[in-house]
């Protein structure tokens, strides 16, 4: 029997903005022979109930479900992992409505900016590249973009027109940190700052000064690992966990189609990084 030593904590799946279904997203976890998945939508958990249902039939693959949700921050981005939720929690399901009524104003906003930018486009079209269930989001404009032929790829469609600052960028609604934070702790998850890269901080110094904050609220780890990462910046994260006795984590921040260049299981997270208890900590 092969030795599972590398884990993925950061996942989506057809639920918001991955072009995998849930079943489909664990069955390749399990063709990895990755030791651990969590599936991690952006501001919902529908699709932990089927993915759950599928890890049942995966002895070998530990199934933890989670969810990433934005929050409020002045100069950057930032997201927080749940890992570990109750998605039947009412304080988190109260917060992740909250986010969903935030996107559904904000994009048809988005698609009128694009509109008066001579870039044709109808909700309809986004729609498409949606599952019914899930959530819509940028990444599905973006496809629709690129299908238009507006733009040749995602990073296109961000850059020069979706990210913050951009042309047809629209703000939602977003929780501060210290809410977002409470409810995953209410339902029972472990809170994790993501991709500290996207907060945009100058310096450790400063990156050190939002993450101590955060801990205040009660965030118990950092991403240490992720695609998006240099080695360097993963050392940084990495020394700053030690400094602050804070959990390292990390994943893949796997999206299929949508991230083509991201590969589920890479960054290779090693098991060894989580603590011993971690994962029966987080699996429901």
């Amino acid at each position: 029997m092969t030795e599972r030593r590398f884990v993925d904590l950061h996942t989506h799946t057809t639920a918001s903005d991955g072009s995998l279904a849930p079943a489909e997203l664990i069955a390749l976890a399990d063709r990895l022979k990755l030791a651990a998945i969590a599936v991690t939508d952006h501001d919902t958990t529908v699709g932990l109930a089927p993915a759950r249902a599928a890890a049942a039939e995966c002895s070998e693959l530990a199934f933890i479900p989670g969810v990433e949700v934005s929050a409020t921050f002045t100069g950057g981005t930032m997201h927080l992992l749940g890992l570990g939720v109750d998605d039947r929690s009412p304080k988190l399901s109260q917060m992740l409505d909250l986010l969903a009524a935030g996107r559904h104003a904000r994009n048809p906003a988005i698609i009128a900016k694009l509109n008066a930018l001579g870039l044709e486009l109808t909700f309809d079209e986004v729609v498409a590249f949606a599952e019914p269930s899930g959530i819509l989001s940028r990444n599905h404009i973006a496809q629709a973009m690129v299908h238009r032929g507006h733009v040749k790829n995602r990073t296109e469609a961000f850059d020069r027109y979706l990210t913050s600052g951009g042309p047809a960028y629209v703000t939602r609604s977003k929780l501060d940190p210290a809410e977002t934070i409470a409810a995953i702790r209410d339902a029972g998850g472990l809170a994790a700052l993501a991709h500290p890269k996207q907060l945009g901080c100058e310096n450790t110094a400063q990156l050190e000064r939002v993450v101590r904050e955060l801990m205040a609220a009660g965030l118990e780890g950092i991403e240490v690992y992720h695609s998006d990462c240099s080695p360097t910046q993963t050392r940084q994260y990495l020394d700053l966990t030690r400094k602050l006795g804070l959990i390292a984590i990390g994943g893949s921040d796997f999206h299929g189609r949508g991230k083509p260049d991201v590969e589920l299981g890479h960054p290779r997270v090693p098991l060894s990084l989580l603590p011993d208890d971690l994962i029966p900590r987080l699996v429901r």
